[in-house]
């Protein structure tokens, strides 16, 4: 097992940064592109956590889609052996029996009384034990927020209200119940369903934390400790001259990418930079023809799942005028190669910025009278660039 905290890609100084928000009583909003690495981000606070002097419990939102979903889904993180323990569990439990009928018997995991209809309430008292714990002080660590929300809107009107009352009633027990800290995650923008359900005053209070891809530095000893512990099938060894090749071809080095492009290197280690560049490239082109779909095709899928159909069809256009230019091109380049006599620049901008906030592309600065923007990861450009990808409605 990797000891991560000596290992300079391990994270170590974000995890002390976050708990230190943390005893100040910060609460934490963390966004970032899907890959970079917020789940592994997540793992290393929740095994660090008793070292810092907290107990913390990652909770899954993806595959939720009610409130009780939640309320379920957090229970059973809590019940997990790193989340406190059997002692904890035994605490919450007693604390939260008391609201159950003496005589009321029953089967299942330790939380099964608690999940009927009045579960919010069992919610809220469950958040309330959190905060009367003594012993402990408790992060709750929120796993794709956005997409739980994201899918309670698209049941319509009614759904956005729940995602209301939702963020409303998270942002009363944060403030009646301060010694439980939370930490809010996405790999899609929170903002823009805010905007639209009107809930963006309760996320005022969470302070963002920007989590960056790895350096150049942390980067070579990924791949190089990666490869010495059998990480990939064609290589335990990667010299220094296709570590940096390596890094310069991923460009967005984020551990995912870095991992899918040194898995497709093969043949005899380079130890001469240029030799080692066309072995990559080599490598780029079997990542892009074998393995292209796998690896990127979550990309697409985020556009099929997560924008209407207008924002998509618009999406597409702009990716795929992008996916030309390496360098990028600024916002009048970009409307014209969309072809669309119909479309504001207003317009353009605000599909612009969404596909900025979910990882998309990257852009100087939205201050600029013409912003230019760019792909963030120069594989995904590539492999945009070959796939085309486009939907039929």
């Amino acid at each position: 097992m990797i000891n991560y905290n000596v290992k300079t890609y391990g994270r170590n100084k974000e995890i002390r940064d976050l708990y230190k928000m943390f005893a100040a009583d910060r609460d934490v909003t963390m966004p970032g592109p899907r890959r970079l690495g917020k789940t592994f981000m997540l793992g290393r606070l929740v095994d660090e956590s008793a070292a810092n002097g907290w107990t913390a419990v990652k909770a899954e939102l993806a595959g939720c889609s009610d409130s009780g979903s939640v309320f379920r889904e957090l229970c059973g993180k809590i019940g997990g052996a790193r989340a406190g323990g059997a002692q904890a569990i035994a605490f919450i439990t007693q604390r939260l029996m008391q609201f159950v009928a003496p005589r009321t018997e029953f089967t299942g995991p330790w939380y099964q009384p608690f999940i009927g209809v009045d579960h919010e309430s069992y919610f809220e008292r469950l958040i309330q034990t959190l905060h009367e714990d003594k012993g402990r002080r408790w992060v709750l660590l929120i796993d794709e927020l956005p997409i739980f929300l994201k899918a309670l809107h698209d049941k319509g009107p009614a759904g956005v209200a729940s995602a209301r009352d939702f963020m409303n009633n998270l942002n009363r027990l944060r403030t009646n119940y301060p010694r439980v800290r939370w930490m809010i995650t996405g790999s899609i923008g929170i903002e823009p369903l805010a905007k639209v359900g009107s809930y963006m005053g309760a996320l005022a209070k969470f302070a963002p934390f920007k989590l960056e891809p790895l350096s150049s530095d942390q980067a070579k000893d990924y791949i190089q400790d990666r490869a010495r512990a059998g990480g990939f099938l064609h290589r335990q060894e990667i010299t220094d001259a296709e570590a940096q090749a390596l890094i310069d071809a991923t460009g967005w080095l984020a551990p995912f990418y870095l991992d899918a492009l040194t898995a497709r290197l093969d043949g005899p280690l380079q130890s001469n930079p240029v030799q080692a560049k066309l072995a990559v490239d080599a490598a780029i082109s079997d990542l892009m023809n074998e393995c292209g779909p796998i690896t990127f095709g979550t990309w697409e899928e985020h556009l099929s799942k997560h924008y209407k159909p207008a924002d998509r069809a618009l999406a597409l256009k702009a990716l795929g005028a992008l996916a030309h230019h390496p360098n990028g091109m600024d916002l009048g380049g970009v409307l014209a190669s969309v072809d669309r006599v119909d479309l504001s620049t207003d317009e353009l901008r605000q599909v612009l910025m969404q596909l900025c906030s979910d990882g998309f592309i990257i852009v100087d600065s939205w201050g600029n009278p013409e912003p230019r923007c760019r792909f963030l990861n120069p594989l995904l450009r590539l492999w945009w660039l070959q796939a085309r990808p486009h939907f039929s409605s």
